[in-house]
């Protein structure tokens, strides 16, 4: 008898990720989520899920970029950026909750929407990619208790730090560089814009970073690590 697509899928998803320490799904992994879920492609500027409406779906980032942005009197502020392999609306579902934030696609960003039907089936499907999950939802909420930590306990020059190797990709040239404005960054970070330009300009002036319109190149990430410090939390 033929097993359903959502079963073999789940039992494909945690055979090929038993060895790696569960996080978020890899580009392996998402071609396979496109047999059970429905994909589509957004432009950059798109908003794919809407703050305080009732989530239906699971999101999974494919390709490109979202970031999730608090709404606030004139504006957003942006509180997370998400890439491929990234998940969202998945705990909103689980605690019935409505999505707390926009996300927004900062880029031309492909999606795989799981209704929660086929996402409960999918991890029904395999006790061992349902433990991949919760580890990829447990790691998310550590990632942000430590930004928070870091920024409630380092200076700024360490908070910057710190939040360009967590946000770094590499670019065409192998190179590690963040793609976004000073502006966003000083919303991840809850400071003022400027404060962070000038602290840009001194990782710069050290020869750590380089920079250019909209993006920093990561040019000696020892020593950008040296400017973090240690780790706040073990």
């Amino acid at each position: 008898m033929t097993m359903p697509a959502q079963v073999t899928t789940g039992r494909w998803i945690s055979q090929t990720s038993a060895r790696e320490n569960l996080g978020l799904l890899r580009r392996d992994e998402l071609a396979e989520l496109r047999k059970v879920g429905t994909a589509r492609w957004v432009e950059a500027g798109t908003v794919v899920a809407a703050a305080g409406a009732a989530p239906t779906h699971v999101q999974v980032v494919v390709e490109g970029e979202l970031e999730l942005m608090a709404r606030q009197d004139g504006g957003r502020t942006t509180m997370s950026v998400i890439r491929a392999g990234g998940v969202i609306m998945d705990i909103p579902l689980l605690l019935g909750n409505p999505m707390p934030f926009d996300a927004v696609a900062s880029r031309d960003t492909e999606m795989i929407a799981l209704s929660r039907q086929r996402w409960t089936e999918l991890l029904a499907s395999s006790p061992s990619l349902s433990m991949r999950w919760m580890t990829s939802i447990a790691r998310r909420l550590d990632d942000d208790r430590r930004r928070l930590v870091v920024v409630t306990s380092k200076p700024l020059i360490s908070q910057v730090a710190y939040l360009l190797l967590d946000l770094a990709e590499a670019d065409a040239h192998g190179r590690p560089v963040v793609r976004l404005s000073h502006t966003t960054l000083s919303h991840l970070l809850g400071a003022r814009r400027q404060s962070v330009t000038r602290v840009i300009a001194q990782l710069r002036q050290q020869q750590l970073v380089a920079t250019g319109y909209g993006s920093t190149v990561l040019l000696d990430e020892d020593g950008l690590r040296d400017v973090m410090g240690r780790d706040p939390l073990p």
